[in-house]
């Protein structure tokens, strides 16, 4: 059965402190082929990314939420290690306002010379847009309430159908056999003289979904997105409901307890925590009676 690896890099909002780093999201999925990809990368990410064991050449694609510092400040950085170890193959970076990017990335004579490729993504349209399609998954994004143009992010696995043996059996069919391939790529096929549908014989698993928010308020798009998640990786910037105004549009907790009661998201991890809360055993305190709900901290991981 392919695997959806997630790992955290960095939990902190604005300002890394000497226990948190900046926003960085890497998601491995292993389906016979590997995807590896990073969503956001803040300052320090490639030394996280090091401490964590996991590749940075084998990043193929980034996708960025929006140009806020703290969430983008760790891409010339990164590309400036790949290029001194000699990276070839080009890497793809996703994200709104797409120009801003060698702003970002342009400040440096660069180490190597592999092609880095930037790809525009929408934030204004109000529905869900495809950002990058595979065989096996798709990634979508949608704009969501932030101070300047934000996206957030999911990652959609194709629903998996697979021949099932209890039907087979019922219908007199052997487990193998030539006409299965026939069966799997028209959806039909005759065998001993009768018309065999995939339907009749299959069995249809649900693809998995991983949604990471950025930085939001609680809005309709997140909710559209957010829906039916297996994993929602969510902006909890304040614990406490920090009333108005507020500057630069974060959620807060109570909004996200409200926002996830009926979305049917399995499990709800909380990260980009404001540099004020300082205690990680408090805040589980505050989630105690939310069995879904877990804290980030740096490096953790979840499997999906």
């Amino acid at each position: 059965m392919s695997g959806i690896t997630v790992k955290i890099m960095g939990t902190t909002a604005g300002v890394p402190t000497k226990g948190r780093a900046h926003t960085a999201i890497h998601l491995k999925y292993n389906s016979g082929r590997q995807f590896s990809c990073l969503f956001d990368c803040g300052e320090g990410t490639q030394r996280q990314l090091l401490v964590a064991g996991i590749g940075m050449m084998k990043l193929d694609h980034i996708f960025i939420t929006h140009w806020h510092g703290d969430h983008c400040l760790g891409l010339s950085g990164l590309i400036d290690t790949m290029g001194f170890e000699g990276r070839k193959n080009p890497l793809i970076i996703h994200a709104p306002e797409i120009k801003r990017m060698k702003r970002c990335i342009g400040l440096i004579y660069p180490m190597g010379r592999f092609r880095v490729e930037g790809k525009g993504v929408n934030s204004k349209w109000s529905k869900e847009k495809d950002v990058h399609v595979s065989d096996d998954f798709r990634i979508v994004s949608i704009p969501v309430k932030h101070s300047i143009p934000t996206v957030a992010y999911a990652f959609l696995e194709n629903d998996r159908v697979s021949i099932d043996p209890g039907k087979l059996e019922a219908m007199g069919l052997p487990e193998e056999g030539t006409f299965y391939k026939e069966l799997k790529e028209k959806g039909s096929c005759v065998v001993g003289g009768r018309r065999l549908k995939l339907e009749d014989v299959s069995m249809t698993t649900k693809g998995r979904k991983v949604v990471y928010s950025g930085d939001t308020e609680v809005c309709d798009n997140l909710r559209k997105i957010a829906r039916g998640a297996d994993l929602l990786i969510q902006d909890c910037t304040y614990m406490e409901d920090p009333g108005s105004p507020r500057p630069h549009s974060h959620a807060s907790l109570p909004e996200v307890i409200e926002m996830t009661k009926d979305l049917g998201v399995k499990k709800v991890v909380l990260t980009h925590i404001s540099r004020k809360y300082s205690s990680a055993d408090e805040l589980r305190e505050m989630i105690k009676d939310h069995p879904s709900f877990e804290l980030a901290e740096d490096f953790s991981e979840f499997t999906v």
